[in-house]
């Protein structure tokens, strides 16, 4: 019963978004990656930009406590507007 209540908290629906959040940002930095990619002459720099970009959002990803919920909170904050400004 307590693993239930674990898995359906508000913390933990929160932490299930602030990872979704993480998650299209970092899709968008691999699309961005393969697009350049496919370009006649890729930009290095830019590829590079964005790869530094996917790392650093997937060490914040694999970092985020799921119990931590001020942490949560402010990956949402700080990442939430990105991401939907990205596919909207």
């Amino acid at each position: 019963m307590i693993m239930t209540n674990q898995l359906f908290s508000r913390v933990g629906v929160r932490y299930e978004v602030a990872l979704d959040v993480l998650g299209a940002i970092i899709a968008h930095h691999s699309e961005a990656i393969a697009a350049e990619r496919e370009k006649a002459t890729p930009d290095e720099a830019v590829i590079a930009a964005a790869q530094k970009a996917k790392d650093e959002l997937r060490t914040i990803r694999e970092d985020l406590d799921p119990n931590a919920d001020e942490a949560i909170e402010r990956v949402i904050t700080q990442y939430g507007q990105q991401a939907r400004d990205l596919y909207q």
